[in-house]
């Protein structure tokens, strides 16, 4: 299943990265008039084992910003409409890590604290988009008419900045929370070589094409299936609650 030489440890990384794109919240104001947003609650489960998300999207114009929150970790990425991010930041008071990544024409600058030192780093790009919230940006990618893309994103525990492919697999009827939702289906793979080693699957609902699930085995076969699920729309508006057993 997986090529000589791809071990366990990078798949391990891997899969908080996607995981962290996937939900990108934080009390945060941005000028100009936001139309007010929802909290949607999610869930990660690896075994017997989950974790919380919280997520909001305010739209302020043409511009899109995308809040995530975990424990001791907030996210607040900056897209256009078109689902391309032009800012990401990331603060872990856990790693003593604090990030802010922009993209300046075909250049990707990123800087700040990474583990308590200074970080500076400047990446080149092509014309491709940089997509840092899957979440939402895949929403576009499944109104369009191509049936697959490929993206920039940046690797939240290297810092990498990385290319994946995505490729539309249809529509079907899944179970999210105990409840059967009509959803588009996406498939998310390493782009190049490592593409037929390893794959993600999206779900988005159909119509408002809010993102209800993820699905991959993140590791060597007998490893448990990561899954992200919806857990509850608009569940804790204005502030984020952390406690045993949500």
């Amino acid at each position: 299943m997986f090529a000589a030489g791809y071990t366990t440890r990078r798949f391990l990384t891997l899969r908080r990265v996607l995981c962290t794109l996937l939900l990108l919240i934080f009390p945060f104001t941005v000028q100009g008039q936001v139309t007010p947003a929802p909290v949607h609650s999610y869930r990660e489960t690896v075994d017997n084992a989950s974790t919380y998300f919280y997520w909001r999207m305010e739209e302020n114009g043409q511009q899109r910003i995308i809040f995530v929150q975990e424990k001791n970790k907030t996210f607040v990425i900056s897209c256009s409409d078109n689902g391309e991010t032009r800012r990401y930041q990331v603060k872990d008071s856990n790693i003593h890590h604090d990030i802010l990544a922009e993209r300046q024409d075909d250049e990707l600058k990123i800087s700040g604290i990474r583990h308590g030192k200074a970080y500076s780093e400047t990446v080149k790009l092509d014309k491709r988009p940089w997509y840092q919230a899957l979440s939402y940006s895949l929403r576009t990618f499944l109104e369009s008419e191509d049936g697959t893309m490929t993206f920039w994103t940046i690797r939240n525990d290297t810092l990498k900045v990385t290319s994946l492919q995505a490729e539309k697999e249809g529509e079907e009827e899944i179970l999210v929370h105990g409840k059967k939702i009509a959803a588009h289906r996406v498939v998310l793979r390493a782009d190049g070589f490592y593409a037929s080693f390893w794959h993600g699957t999206y779900w988005y609902r159909k119509g408002d094409m809010l993102f209800l699930m993820y699905r991959s085995v993140h590791g060597p076969p007998g490893t448990a299936e990561t899954v992200v699920e919806l857990l509850e729309e608009a569940a804790v508006p204005g502030k984020f609650l952390f406690t045993d057993g949500q």
